[in-house]
């Protein structure tokens, strides 16, 4: 008898606790979604959703992340097109491919400023000098790209007439084209002002006085957007959490930072004081920072027709998730 009311007791237990493990399953396995994320370099300006991935504000929405180093230029966008990538983070490369009918829109903004300059050799006194030199870029299409095309036209140099771009790769690509000899000039951020100014090189001009551009921003596919609206909230949630850890927790950001790109302290520090007051708080896109970056594509695509906010961008699911988050009433 005594074994029988053992038994039955241990069923109990079990029944209780399998009932316990269906109503309440385990946070690592619940909705658990995996993502892939384009990002074009290891460099400060995609810290946000590394810092999202890294300290759990994915694994918190139920998404497991991962982050794809690819050209975010005519790639990343197929690469969105096709399901190959979930979600991209830039912003150029996403209004130019909206406006030429690719079915992409922007959700957020994690970067509402720029941090480039242009840094040029010893004997370079003005933007006029580069007349029939070379200038290092990161590859054709990408922001860094972008941004120098405006910069030249507005002190009237035409790029590819009255000097060249060289695409160069990463930082340090573009940094040992410049060492060696094969270009006067190069378009960089953070922290290659300091390695820049050891070889005994200057910045001419910091980007974000002659450019009002947004930076970088969350691209996702309007098929996305349609078929997992609720996932690509949760996304908008885990980055603009990140975004606030950036602005509250320097030193631990600093940390991720060296790490993820395998810096050195200082280098690290220098990388992060440069790009701090270019990230966004909340990922809000204003009307005036839209438009910015409209008006700069269309200068240069020329569109046949009048390209509005709705064609590049949507604001529905962040303004939703600023809400939940409490930030937005």
């Amino acid at each position: 008898m005594k074994r029988k009311v053992f038994l039955s007791g241990l069923t109990s237990c079990f029944l209780y606790g399998l009932l316990v493990v269906f109503m309440y399953p385990a946070p690592a396995a619940y909705g658990q979604e995996k993502i892939r994320i384009g990002i074009s370099a290891a460099t400060a300006a995609f810290l946000p959703t590394i810092v999202a991935e890294k300290k759990g504000f994915y694994t918190k929405y139920g998404l497991t992340s991962e982050h794809i180093h690819i050209s975010m230029a005519a790639v990343g966008m197929n690469a969105l097109g096709t399901g190959d990538l979930d979600y991209g983070v830039t912003l150029a490369q996403g209004v130019a491919a909206a406006m030429r009918g690719v079915p992409v829109k922007i959700t957020m903004m994690t970067q509402d400023k720029l941090v480039f300059f242009l840094i040029v050799k010893p004997n370079i006194q003005k933007v006029a000098d580069l007349k029939g030199k070379t200038v290092g870029i990161s590859y054709l299409g990408g922001t860094i790209h972008v941004v120098g095309d405006v910069i030249f036209r507005k002190y009237g140099l035409v790029p590819g007439k009255d000097l060249n771009l060289l695409p160069s790769g990463d930082e340090r690509g573009r940094l040992a084209a410049m060492d060696q000899g094969l270009t006067d000039a190069l378009i960089g951020s953070p922290p290659l002002n300091i390695h820049g100014a050891k070889r005994g090189n200057k910045i001419l001009l910091w980007a974000r006085d002659h450019v009002n551009l947004p930076q970088n921003g969350l691209i996702v596919s309007e098929k996305k957007l349609q078929q997992s609206p609720d996932q690509v909230k949760r996304v908008i949630k885990g980055t603009i959490e990140a975004l606030q850890f950036i602005k509250d927790r320097r030193e631990e950001s600093i940390d991720i930072l060296a790490k993820w790109t395998k810096a050195d302290k200082e280098t690290a520090t220098a990388m992060f004081d440069g790009y701090a007051a270019a990230y966004s708080t909340d990922g809000t896109m204003t009307d005036e920072a839209l438009q910015a970056a409209i008006d700069d594509a269309a200068s240069r695509a020329k569109p046949d027709k009048k390209i509005t906010i709705s064609h590049i961008a949507t604001r529905t699911i962040l303004s939703e998730a600023q809400k939940e988050l409490g930030l937005k009433k």
